[in-house]
């Protein structure tokens, strides 16, 4: 697991939650996370990882449960 490490920011966003009323109080927006299982070194592992991540992992056809298409 050394060489390799996702690159995401270790908190999440934050803002206000607003009532009907217009009173504000502060919220978090927690990361949309996803748990994927990925070849890391020929060894198969289960990580939860954020979507913008996830879509990374899709390009590169790291996960196993998706696959690049094959051009022609």
């Amino acid at each position: 697991m050394a060489s390799f490490a996702f690159k995401h920011k270790s908190t999440a966003h934050i803002g206000n939650k607003v009532s009907h009323a217009k009173n504000r109080s502060k919220r978090t927006f927690k990361y949309n996370l996803h748990t994927v299982t990925v070849v890391v070194d020929g060894i198969k592992q289960k990580m939860r990882v954020p979507t913008k991540v996830l879509r990374t992992l899709k390009e590169a056809g790291v996960t196993t449960h998706w696959k690049k298409p094959e051009s022609k």
